[in-house]
Parts: structure tokens; sequence; C-alpha cells
């Protein structure tokens, strides 16, 4: 008898009967649901907060490895003095050329 009675009580649910859960599966209250939704946006919220932080202690650590970079490539644009006095002799001379042929012809 005793297996009669638990294969009646737990019985599947057949399409088109409504069949009544368990007192332990109902849903919860609405007050609970609210309580574990509030629950689950302040962790996200926190989670959102501490990713943002480490973002910014990031930037904040590759700013100066940024700043060293272009310093460097500052320094590498630049170019050393003699080159610098190479080019004003190069304009020197051309200029002083095309002076002598306009005074070797007597003008222009």
């Amino acid at each position: 008898m005793a297996a009669i009675a638990s294969a009646s009580a737990v019985r599947p649910c057949v399409q088109g009967l409504s069949c009544r859960r368990p007192a332990t599966a109902r849903a919860a209250p609405k007050a609970v649901r609210c309580t574990a939704q509030l629950e689950q946006q302040k962790q996200r919220q926190q989670a959102v907060a501490a990713a943002s932080a480490v973002s910014v202690v990031a930037l904040a650590a590759a700013a100066p490895a940024a700043q060293a970079a272009t310093e460097m490539m500052q320094l590498a644009e630049g170019e050393p003095f003699i080159v610098n006095i190479g080019w004003a002799m190069l304009a020197a001379s051309f200029s002083f050329s095309l002076a002598a042929v306009v005074w070797g012809r007597s003008g222009m």
C-alpha cells in the first residue's frame, strides 16, 4: 500500500491537466525577489566600480612610460648640430654659385 501511495504522490503532469507543485517549490514572495535583485544589482555595481578603479590605476601607471617614449621620439626627430651646419653650407654654396654666375655675366 505504501508503494501505491508514493506512486500517486509523485505522478508526472499530463498535458492539459494542472498539477500542483509541492509546498517547498512555491515561488519566493515578491519582497524576497526584490531583495535578491537589489543584491545582484549592488554586486554588479561593485564589480563595475572595481573594474574602473583598476583601469584608472593602469592609466596612471602607463602615463610616465608614455611620456618617456614621447620624449625619446622628440630627441630622435631632432638633427645633430653638424647636420644643420652641413645644410647651411649647402645653401650658402648654392647661393654663392648663383651670385658668381650673375656677376660673371654682368647682371641678369
